[in-house]
């Protein structure tokens, strides 16, 4: 059974991922955030956005990906 923490990664990850299938490539994604395709590619790697880009996601897709579920750790968007 996989704790909290793992869940969370599991979710941020998966997040991830879906939004790089949603851009078609790392560095589409990265141009339409506006950072570079290493950038990206470090995310994946480490599983999980950028909470700013996460936030920026967001607006960018018009809630199609909530910055809350992309970074579920960021207490301060609970609030």
């Amino acid at each position: 059974m996989q704790t909290l923490k793992q869940q969370i990664e599991a979710q941020e990850a998966a997040q991830l991922l879906k939004a790089v299938e949603w851009a078609g490539s790392q560095t589409n994604l990265g141009k339409v955030l506006g950072v570079s395709p290493q950038v990206v590619s470090n995310w994946v790697k480490r599983g999980r956005i950028s909470a700013t880009a996460a936030a920026e996601l967001e607006k960018i897709t018009n809630g199609l990906f909530k910055k809350s579920e992309m970074r579920p750790d960021v207490k301060e968007w609970y609030l």
